[in-house]
């Protein structure tokens, strides 16, 4: 049949723009790309720090999240309340724990 159906979307912004921000943000390289770089450093991240987790049936929202760890990039991370590796560690486990959560429900 050659079609396909839409179970949710994103209400905001996509996930790639969301990484991106969030690498500048905290001083990350877009070489050779800032998702693989996050990735990188959260692999050393230790503490998970709560984020905004936005679901709202199958839809998700990305833009809370991202201003939530901008400011606790611009104050915390600043402060030394937070390392840059928790931040990465936690914005990637909340933004991939929304989309596995999504993916769960649509396939269920």
């Amino acid at each position: 049949d050659q079609r396909y159906r839409i179970f949710g979307e994103t209400i905001d912004m996509a996930i790639g723009n969301c990484l991106d921000r969030f690498a500048r943000a905290v001083g990350l390289s877009n070489d050779p790309s800032p998702g693989y770089n996050i990735e990188k450093e959260a692999r050393e991240g230790k503490n998970f720090v709560e984020m905004p987790y936005v679901v709202k049936g199958m839809d998700v929202s990305f833009s809370g999240i991202l201003t939530h760890a901008e400011q606790l990039a611009r104050k915390d991370l600043r402060e030394g309340k937070v390392t840059r590796a928790d931040l990465c560690f936690s914005l990637q486990e909340t933004l991939f724990a929304m989309l596995v959560e999504i993916t769960e429900r649509a396939m269920a």
